[in-house]
């Protein structure tokens, strides 16, 4: 712009960063945003443009500050409903017009410091009414686990509308569209209006991807029993459209593991990247069988690296890999235009975070998001550009254009907040909360863009799609989708897995979770869902709710524990090898088996009572010859007298115990897997 771009508040001075999300526009053109300052920690804020109007709204969160306000929506009245927790309520409804006062909780769901666990987002209705989907208290409603929910805020006011068991999404004409457990389901905000979807079955491997054509939407279901390879996987996937009547298919597709998306990019149209008969195709459809034709296949599909939506049935994406190749187009629903190309593009061009000006044009972030450029087009390729003072700026939900705003009274300071938290002891303000930043991929909900990219620079500076790359190397070559997940432990903690090449993250979400395998060994599963009942008993994958709601709320991450995966040396203790040697726990890697190939030649111990280096060192014939040294003791060294460590004598524990002298048992063997259990004693030589 001509003004260009200035810094119009410093809410945390410094290098740290406030953090800034969740922009609300309000009906008199100012915005609601959540920030962090090193006092408060992340709160409710408010602005007009200005400096001077830009203030804390309300300092909800009288905690550490940690908990992040968000699930913003606006009502019908103006009015702003959101999630926002305090130490007296908890997590619950609450609701905004922009001041101080008209700042307050909406609805205390479940009374108490508790609070309640919010699932999806809020949405609107027409008539003034919200839905929502929550976990409140058993027994409050008739109906266990997650709910969905429709209200006009008051406790009163709020019904019950059926079981939730995942997503949900709305669409143009208010209608809610949901996963209640067996069948998808849609409501109109009325018991009456709400009903079961026939002809396609919900499940954990089917989705509701996104509206299509007029009223209608696409749901994705993976066939039971498919898998990545072979026939197996053939037209596994099945697209089916509906408009909350019947279902009908409109199209099949391969699972393969290389992964598929679908892009709503508005009017109607969605954009599906897809394998059909073994080939990539990007094929556009309104949801019917006239209006659904493949746009790119083959090598052509293949270069299409990043693609994003206008809103409007037009599309930005990025084709080709190499700089050379690389060209930002522009879809409009037919065909293809070329803006920029080449050298003209960042070196790890992509397109993301698009957001239309009120002249028309469009800003979009044409790096990705650790180094991120803004550009700004008018759809032609003269009018495509970077904006260089908009350098770092990551848009999407951290940018908002401001209207002209009318009179309003400004952020005061208020008199009593409308619950009081409980009485503490002056406390040092919070050195710095902060909340976990996450780019979860629309297309896999635990696959985390801006972790896999900070963590593969490799993957970063040649571009692309980063979700791509793992499903088709990445996963293979042991890269992580996300910070508690961890492909190699993962693989081997779970030989079967590992044997049927299949990919780790898809096998964890389709059915390793419920089988109880730990994701790493910094998340188990089991220890979280036992800790926390809400999510048992909304029958959530535990990671995907850690990861989602959970590490925000301050909920505990317990570490898991290695097994053993493979047959056993009975001096190979695998409790004491993972608690002593974490970075092979941290892999997951059978304990015998990494011990007989690489643990002794770098001097770990078996046991607490078998010491590599000493009896190497003791016995310098068994280091000359090379010898792993618990092979040699077992088959060898207790029959010629010679001790596991100083601090076990085996002649001395025979002599003590004559039965198991007289059973002609390896000593230190007995004593591992039953003498310390009968509190047998030992002798240090």
């Amino acid at each position: 712009t001509a003004g260009g771009a200035h810094l119009l508040k410093d809410i945390w001075p410094g290098s740290h960063g406030s953090d800034i999300a969740d922009l609300t526009r309000l009906p008199d053109g100012r915005v609601l945003f959540t920030a962090q300052d090193p006092e408060h920690g992340y709160e409710l804020w408010v602005t007009d443009g200005t400096a001077d109007g830009t203030a804390l709204l309300y300092d909800i969160n009288d905690g550490d500050g940690s908990l992040r306000p968000g699930n913003f929506a606006g009502l019908a009245d103006g009015r702003v409903v959101f999630v926002a927790s305090n130490t007296a309520a908890g997590s619950e409804l609450w609701v905004t017009d922009g001041t101080r006062d008209g700042t307050q909780l909406m609805m205390d769901l479940v009374p108490g410091p508790e609070g309640t666990s919010f699932w999806g987002s809020i949405s609107p209705l027409a008539d003034g009414r919200f839905i929502f989907g929550a976990a409140p208290a058993e027994g409050s409603s008739g109906i266990t686990g997650s709910t969905l929910y429709v209200s006009d805020g008051t406790s009163a006011g709020t019904t019950a509308l059926s079981h939730l068991s995942g997503e949900l999404l709305q669409i143009a004409d208010g209608r809610v569209f949901f996963d209640g457990g067996d069948h998808f389901k849609v409501t109109d905000g009325t018991p009456e209006g709400t009903h079961s979807i026939e002809g396609v079955a919900a499940g954990l491997r089917a989705t509701i991807r996104n509206p299509i054509g007029d009223g209608a939407i696409l749901i994705s279901v993976v066939a039971d029993g498919a898998q990545p390879w072979g026939d197996l996987g053939k037209d596994a996937i099945s697209y089916y459209v509906t408009d909350g009547t019947d279902a009908h298919l409109l199209l099949k597709a391969d699972y393969n593991g290389k992964g598929s998306w679908a892009r709503d990019i508005g009017n109607g149209k969605t954009v599906l990247n897809v394998y059909v008969d073994g080939v990539e195709r990007l094929i556009v459809t309104d949801g019917t069988e006239a209006g659904t034709k493949t746009l790119l296949s083959g090598r052509e599909a293949n270069q299409v690296s990043s693609f994003a939506s206008l809103g409007d049935g037009r599309a930005l994406l990025v084709e080709g890999y190499s700089q050379n190749e690389r060209s930002l187009k522009l879809f409009d629903g037919e065909r293809m235009t070329e803006l920029a190309s080449g050298n003209d593009l960042p070196a790890s061009a992509s397109v993301s975070g698009v957001v239309q000006l009120s002249d028309g044009s469009f800003l979009f972030n044409a790096a990705p998001s650790y180094a991120p450029q803004v550009w700004r087009t008018d759809l032609t390729p003269g009018g495509t550009h970077i904006v260089p003072e908009m350098a770092g700026v990551n848009l999407g939900a951290r940018f908002l254009e401001l209207g002209t705003t009318s009179e309003v009274p400004g952020p005061q300071l208020p008199p009593d907040p409308p619950i009081e938290p409980p009485t503490t002891d002056d406390t040092e303000p919070p050195s710095g909360p902060s909340e976990p930043h996450h780019e979860w991929s629309p297309v896999n909900a635990l696959f985390d863009t801006t972790f896999y990219l900070a963590h593969n620079p490799d993957v970063a500076t040649a571009g692309g799609d980063p979700l791509q790359h793992f499903m088709r190397f990445g996963a293979a070559e042991g890269r992580d989708p996300n910070s508690h997940f961890d492909v190699s432990f993962y693989l081997n903690q779970n030989p079967d897995v590992l044997a049927a090449g299949v990919n780790a993250l898809e096998h964890y979400m389709s059915s390793g979770w419920k089988e109880g395998r730990e994701a790493s060994i910094a998340f188990d599963g089991d220890a979280y869902l036992v800790a926390n009942a809400d999510v048992a008993k909304a029958g959530i994958n535990p990671l995907l709710h850690y990861l989602h709601h959970g590490e925000a709320e301050g909920r505990d991450a317990f570490q898991a524990t290695p097994h053993a995966t493979g047959p056993q040396d009975p001096l190979v203790d695998a409790t004491f090898y993972y608690a002593t040697y974490q970075d092979v726990a941290k892999e997951g890697v059978d304990a015998t088996q990494h011990f007989m190939a690489s643990g002794w030649k770098e001097g770990r111990d078996a046991n607490a009572f078998f010491d590599t280096d000493w009896y190497l060192a003791t016995y310098q014939d068994v280091a000359s010859a090379g010898i792993n040294p618990l092979e040699h003791y077992l088959q060898f060294g207790t029959a010629e007298g010679r001790d596991p460590s100083s601090s076990f004598d085996g002649d001395a524990y025979l002599a003590r115990h004559s039965d198991v002298a007289q059973a002609e048992v390896n000593p230190l063997v007995h004593y591992v897997q039953h003498g310390q259990f009968e509190g047998r004693d030992i002798f240090v030589n």
